[in-house]
């Protein structure tokens, strides 16, 4: 395994306080698997009986809509843990990942680390509480896309996402927000008419992030 994207794992998540022992048994109960683009690490309805962790690369959790249609519900581009509440319900997951860049995953065996590490009440805390930002992340989902139109939806985006937004495409930007591309730049353009975003550089830039925010 590469000491290196180890050492940032451990430091960048939830194992950041254990013991060497501790480490070096999560390490024998686990590999690194390379996930090309687009590949799948799972599909919703696959059984959990791995603990999926994003050490390099980037992957989005989603699901279809009745009509077929992808709707990303998260993205993921930082060491993280991915998809845990299916695992510690053990569950199916409940979504599907798929790579969007090449990624390096650690593949835990659940089963194993539930027994070594879940029995400990302090490192238990540990997981539960990092399912609390999961949660929040999906009430703001949740919230996002039932209680705000289109122009809010896209305005929230940009306001939180600025960066982001000028990384990616119309199409994946409406992936994410559940809408069309139409739709999106119908959105984008009256933006830009009443002033709250500014699009000349060539990139997207707030104008007035006080009136963009009173959108949403």
């Amino acid at each position: 395994m590469d000491q290196q994207l180890l050492k940032e794992l451990k430091n960048k998540t939830i194992f950041q306080r254990l013991e060497a022992d501790d480490w070096e048994y999560l390490l024998s109960i686990s590999t690194i698997k390379t996930f090309k683009k687009d590949n799948i690490l799972f599909y919703q309805g696959d059984d959990s009986t791995h603990l999926h962790i994003l050490i390099e690369g980037a992957v989005k959790i989603y699901k279809h809509n009745p009509k077929g249609h992808e709707v990303v519900l998260k993205e993921i581009v930082d060491t993280s843990l991915i998809a845990q509440l299916a695992n510690l319900e053990e569950i199916a997951f409940p979504s599907s990942c798929m790579a969007m860049e090449d990624s390096q995953i650690l593949l835990v065996d659940y089963s194993k680390f539930k027994t070594y590490f879940l029995s400990d009440p302090t490192f238990l805390l540990i997981f539960i509480k990092s399912l609390t930002k999961r949660i929040i992340e999906l009430e703001n989902f949740i919230s996002t896309h039932i209680t705000l139109d289109a122009k809010a939806k896209v305005a929230k985006f940009i306001y939180e996402n600025e960066m982001i937004f000028n990384q990616k495409s119309n199409v994946e930007i409406a992936k994410m927000l559940n809408i069309t591309p139409e739709t999106l730049s119908r959105n984008i353009k009256k933006l830009k008419q009443e002033s709250l975003v500014d699009g000349e550089s060539g990139l997207l830039t707030v104008v007035d992030r006080q009136r963009l925010k009173a959108l949403f």
